[in-house]
């Protein structure tokens, strides 16, 4: 039978958490505990919108994450279903439009250059802000809490973009950012080397924060690489050239 009980108290202005991370990590426990089990639909997006006290769209980010997690699955005209246990696995949904390593390949260049821009234009507010979500990552982590590390970290790379202040670049991104956290979350619902996601997450905010553009973009595409190999995925780096001279 679908779950109809108030499953939080309601969220307050005060926590630090971004709210699709909390609303994520009290799903994906009710799960793993087995308050939710297999096959027992979610309450409506009102109802959980109410239930929780927040908005639709930080909901439905929360619930992305599961869905890529394998916890739930979404029936089109019916609702959110917990998942089977026995058939749970990292979800790709986007395979009607294009493969991961495409993606991958996309966020390395992309990405790359995103980080090269917001070394050469943050100022502390920003490096804080930066500071703060690579930080929120490490809590999760330290609870065992992968949604909400998934979640964080898309709030990482959505800031480097913000950083960059580039509006052509954050228009390019925008049609597409669906897919490309997707990719971020795709290597954590592994379970496997989190803390070097970490530590790579935490060099591209040194290098932000030094101002150090090539070392910025560098320790960057070093993580989309890494990320994509713990999926299994390979893509190629890119090699400097000295540009030609003309005639």
């Amino acid at each position: 039978m679908p779950t109809r009980s108030p499953i939080i108290p309601r969220i307050t202005p005060d926590d630090r958490s971004p709210v699709p991370q909390i609303v994520a990590g009290h799903l994906q426990a009710m799960i793993l505990r087995g308050e939710l089990k297999p096959g027992d639909q979610l309450p409506s997006q009102r109802e959980l919108s109410e239930q929780f006290g927040v908005s639709r769209p930080s909901l439905r980010e929360a619930v992305s994450v599961l869905v890529t997690m394998g916890l739930v699955t979404v029936k089109v005209g019916s609702g959110v279903y917990v998942a089977n246990a026995a058939g749970r696995a990292p979800l790709w949904r986007f395979s009607d439009r294009c493969s991961p390593r495409d993606v991958y390949e996309a966020r390395y260049g992309l990405e790359g250059y995103a980080a090269h821009l917001a070394a050469r234009r943050i100022d502390e507010a920003g490096a804080n802000r930066l500071s703060a979500t690579v930080e929120a990552m490490r809590d999760a982590l330290e609870r065992g809490d992968i949604a909400g590390m998934a979640t964080a970290d898309a709030a990482f790379h959505d800031l480097v973009f913000e950083l960059a202040a580039n509006p052509v670049l954050a228009g390019m991104v925008k049609p597409v950012r669906d897919m490309m956290v997707e990719t971020q979350r795709l290597p954590m619902t592994l379970g496997i080397r989190l803390g070097d996601t970490l530590r790579e997450h935490r060099a591209v905010v040194d290098r932000i924060a030094r101002n150090d553009a090539p070392g910025a973009e560098a320790a960057m595409q070093h993580h989309i690489r890494a990320a994509a190999a713990r999926y299994d995925v390979e893509i190629e780096a890119a090699e400097a050239s000295s540009p030609s001279r003309a005639p």
